[in-house]
This record gives C-alpha cells, sequence and structure tokens, in this order.
C-alpha cells in the first residue's frame, strides 16, 4: 500500500509556501514511521476554479491511487475549495479504502462527525474563496473605471508600471506594439488575410511585451485583429474585453467604410 502527499500553491511566486508543505508533509511522515511513495507538488493551480483531478499533478494523484493507499495533506484548502469537488472525491476514496490525512485537523475523516465537520471546513474555504474574489473583482472595476493597472491585463499598445512600493502604479506606452499595431492596421487595408499576418509576424520572431507569465508570446490570430482596432482607434487604456464587444466591432468596421459619426 502506498502513501502519496499532495502540495498546492495557487500562483508561482509562492515556491516558498510549496516547500513548507512539503518540508512539513515529509517530517510528520518520519515520526509517524511512514514511507512516502510520491510527493505531487502543483504549482500555479486555483483549487477554486480547477478541481483536483483536472490539476497537473492532482491528475497523475488520481491515475495512481489504488484501494487502500494514503493520501496526506497538510490543510483542506490545499486539495479544496469547494464542496462541489470534495464530496465525489471523497466519496470515492471512501469506498476504495483509501484513508486521508489532513494535518490540520485531528480526527478520523471516516466517522461521521468527522465527515460532517470536514464538509463545513470545505464549505468555509470555498466562502473564503469567493469573498476573495468578489473583493478582487470591486478592485478591478474600480481600477478599469478610472484607467489605472490591474492585474497581468493591459491594453493594446501599453505596458504598466510598478511604483516605489512594488504595486502598480500607471500605464506607459508600448512604443514597439503601438508602431507594430499601425502596421498591421495597414496590411489589413492593404488587403492582407489576417491569419497571413499572423504568419508573418510569427516567422518574423515579433513578440508581445512580456507578461511575467510563462507561454509563447507570439502574436495569434484574435490578437493582430484587436491590435489593428487598437491602433485604429488611437491606442485607449480600455480592457481587452471592450475589443471583444461584438458592439465595438460593428461601429469599427462602420467607421472604417464610412468614416466615425459626425457630432451635432
Amino acid at each position: 500500500m502506498a502513501t502519496y502527499c499532495y502540495v498546492r500553491v495557487s500562483t508561482d511566486k509562492q515556491d516558498n509556501s510549496a516547500e513548507a508543505q512539503q518540508s512539513r508533509l515529509k517530517e510528520w511522515a518520519e515520526r509517524q514511521g511512514i514511507e512516502v511513495t510520491q510527493v505531487f507538488i502543483d504549482i500555479d493551480q486555483s483549487a477554486h476554479s480547477i478541481p483536483l483531478k483536472e490539476r497537473r499533478q492532482g491528475r497523475l494523484l488520481w491515475d495512481v491511487i489504488q484501494p487502500g493507499d494514503t493520501i496526506i495533506f497538510t490543510k483542506v484548502d490545499r486539495a479544496f475549495r469547494s464542496l462541489a469537488d470534495a464530496a465525489p472525491a471523497m466519496k470515492l476514496w471512501n469506498e476504495l479504502g483509501v484513508r486521508v490525512r489532513i494535518l490540520d485537523l485531528d480526527f478520523d475523516l471516516s466517522t461521521p462527525a468527522g465527515k460532517l465537520f470536514f464538509s463545513q471546513l470545505v464549505a468555509f474555504a470555498q466562502f473564503e474563496s469567493e469573498l476573495h474574489g468578489q473583493r478582487k473583482r470591486e478592485v478591478y472595476a474600480h481600477k478599469r473605471k478610472n484607467g489605472q493597472p490591474y492585474s497581468c491585463t493591459r491594453p493594446w499598445g501599453w505596458q504598466s508600471v510598478k511604483g516605489k512600493d512594488g504595486k502598480l502604479s500607471h500605464w506607459t506606452a508600448c512604443a514597439d506594439e503601438q508602431r507594430l499595431g499601425l502596421r498591421v492596421a495597414s496590411m489589413i487595408d492593404d488587403g492582407w488575410p489576417i491569419s497571413q499576418i499572423a504568419l508573418k509576424l510569427c516567422r518574423e520572431n515579433v513578440r508581445k511585451p512580456r507578461s511575467g507569465r510563462s507561454g509563447h508570446n507570439y502574436y495569434q490570430i484574435g490578437e493582430v485583429r484587436h491590435l489593428a482596432r487598437a491602433a485604429r482607434a488611437g491606442y485607449p487604456t480600455l480592457p481587452r474585453s471592450f475589443w471583444r464587444s461584438p458592439d465595438y466591432a460593428q461601429r469599427l468596421a462602420e467607421e472604417i467604410c464610412h468614416g466615425p459619426p459626425q457630432s451635432a
């Protein structure tokens, strides 16, 4: 029978937290005389939006677990932040005889009282996560309204600047992207298909400004279209959802064909 440990942090900037969880799990296992078979570590994986079995390492854990095995977490919210995720997992594990140990909980999760208390803790974790999300949405809405940077989102042709306190302070023009937007708009006017423009930029190794997250930075077809729209509009500091608005797309198409509406 195998013993597995699971570690999760919600952002790629919390490596220290991941190390602390892993160290705590291994120290506990050593004190209990338990040999850990494998440790699964999910980095930059949200328990609120991604179920355990759909996370990168959580999926691997689900694939290897067998009847009679043991799974160890440090806290409830490292594994689950919603009842919809926790309930079916715990039900299946109970049926398989898989033991679940959460270091912060000093009771047997297989008993009726343990199941009740566990479900309450998951509900509180879900409540806390939803409150946090609500606060973030309110802050982002305020910053969008006042044209201030927020999160990793940025308007086309602009980049965010951090102040001395390390927080996002204001926008600064991204000259390279603004020149690129004008070039793309001109190519569209000359009859270039959007897909061919995106392919040409990829072959020229033209990339978006760094966002701080891993992954490629090439301009995709939809992004090329939005960049051209931003260039024609003078690079307003608007959220990206604005460029995906059907109303805006229709209005922009009309302005390209007939010119902007004349004020009365």
